[in-house]
């Protein structure tokens, strides 16, 4: 929640080493808004107008004005920012003084057309935004330059020297103090970074080490070593979802003929990969949480029950895990259920969040990776989509639970001397959205449905007994 991070009354300090020009304005509203959407770029732009306007290129102001510029509640930005933060444009610092916390915003330029569709995971995102072939391809050719191409022509081009004539040593080497300080002057300049590669993954996004490990005898290892190519080989191994047993595999396609490291080959090869999983569809990038087609609330939340929904809805499942270990980094084993919840089951992140809620309250705060999965496996075939389906499901299955539980208790007192093997629940308060009789009628449906089952039941038995009387 934004309330960890930041505050309305806390200041923040934008700056900016560079200014935008016109091909960069036209990048990140015609490439980078399809993939961060307008309210982030607006954020961006916004920065970036005042520090176009004012002296020394920073602008110190408090996040109640960016909220009244924007016209955004503060949760808003908070999650627009972190687009920005994750796309490459923005870079983020907090400094604590005395009482006060002060945020620290450096813009960054937007790549250059050439680097933007040059960038594997930038231009295989946005060719999925757009949704066809002629849309994208539109869209690059606006940034394309005709070149003109002759094979006659000539190039006459002067050299220095044809231009001037040979100098004095003395002359090309200035030797006074000032001018040896001017010209030895480490101040910043503003003027665009020649390094395009921003953004980044985690450290922890790819285990660089195992992939090494696969990799047999054969394949050399100096030319991985170097930064650029770990980039490269991390960000393929992202945009594909190789693990390092499969990137090692593809490395091995890519350098079996040579003892030189290709990106194009790699590229080429982990495509290939790629398409006998996958066919021609392009992977995809989102934050995850429960998608707008599958949200329940179309309007702010009012209720108590609305506000619960609306949490889990704008609530990626890593987040939510971050918040209950109060901030803490969430196990790699926990992150890993996650990852299989989503993608291999198939259950919307919104109901991903209700289940982690559920077996929290069940056992104690406990993700055990067997029940999970078998909780899934049932909430999938129930076809649960929605937060709100997800809930009234888990007060339903929580009331047999406490029925069943209760049946065990009246039984155990008939028979006192036998001990119970079965695991307790957990007996700590549970969230309202569980246990409110506003919102629980699980119970009440409960015993409709097995009132109609025992009525169905006697049916059969009637049917049975005339069928027989009959023959």
């Amino acid at each position: 929640m934004h309330w960890k991070e930041i505050l309305p009354s806390d200041q923040y300090i934008a700056y900016m080493n560079d200014r935008l020009h016109e091909t960069d304005r036209d990048v990140l509203m015609l490439l980078y808004q399809p993939l961060i959407g307008a309210v982030a770029c607006g954020i961006y732009m916004t920065l970036a107008s005042e520090l176009s306007r004012h002296p020394g290129k920073t602008a110190e102001k408090t996040h109640k004005s960016l909220m009244i510029f924007t016209g955004k509640h503060l949760d808003e930005i908070f999650q627009e920012r972190k687009k920005l933060e994750a796309i490459g444009l923005l870079k983020v610092y907090r400094v604590k003084k005395a009482e006060e916390i002060v945020h620290y915003y450096e813009l960054l330029p937007p790549l250059s057309p050439e680097a933007f569709f040059k960038d594997d995971l930038l231009s295989v995102f946005l060719y999925n935004r757009l949704g066809s072939k002629e849309q994208y391809l539109h869209l690059r050719n606006l940034f394309r330059i005709d070149r003109v191409e002759d094979e006659e022509k000539e190039e006459i081009t002067r050299s220095f020297d044809q231009v001037f004539v040979s100098l004095h040593p003395s002359e090309m080497n200035g030797t006074h103090p000032d001018m040896l300080a001017a010209v030895t002057s480490a101040a910043s300049l503003e003027g665009r970074n020649t390094d395009d590669s921003r953004y980044h993954l985690g450290e922890d996004s790819f285990d660089f080490s195992a992939m090494l490990a696969f990799l047999p005898a054969f394949v050399p290892k100096e030319p991985l070593q170097t930064k650029e190519n770990q980039t490269a080989i991390k960000q393929l191994a992202f945009l594909y979802k190789l693990d390092p047993l499969e990137m090692s595999k593809v490395l091995q396609d890519a350098m079996v003929h040579s003892d030189d490291f290709d990106p194009d080959e790699l590229r080429k090869h982990a495509k290939q990969r790629y398409r006998l999983h996958e066919a021609d569809k392009p992977p995809r990038l989102g934050l995850r949480t429960q998608p707008p087609e599958l949200r329940s609330l179309k309007t702010a939340p009012k209720t108590e029950e609305e506000k619960q929904i609306h949490y889990f809805e704008t609530t990626s499942p890593l987040e939510y895990l971050e918040e209950q270990s109060n901030g803490a980094k969430v196990y790699p084993g926990d992150i890993e259920i996650i990852e299989q919840l989503l993608f291999e089951y198939k259950l919307p992140p919104g109901v991903v969040n209700v289940l982690l809620e559920y077996m929290f309250i069940q056992y104690d705060k406990k993700l055990s990776k067997a029940l999970a999965y078998k909780i899934a496996s049932h909430w999938r075939r129930a076809n649960i989509r929605t937060v709100k389906e997800a809930m009234d499901f888990a007060k339903k299955e929580y009331s047999k639970l406490e029925e069943r539980k209760k049946n065990q208790d009246a039984a155990g007192q008939k028979q006192p001397a036998q001990k119970s093997t079965k695991s307790t629940v957990r007996q700590e308060p549970l969230p309202k959205w569980m246990t409110d009789e506003s919102w629980n009628t699980a119970k009440e449906n409960e015993d409709e449905w097995l009132e109609a089952k025992k009525k169905v039941a006697q049916y059969r038995e009637m049917l049975k007994n005339t069928r027989q009387e009959g023959e």
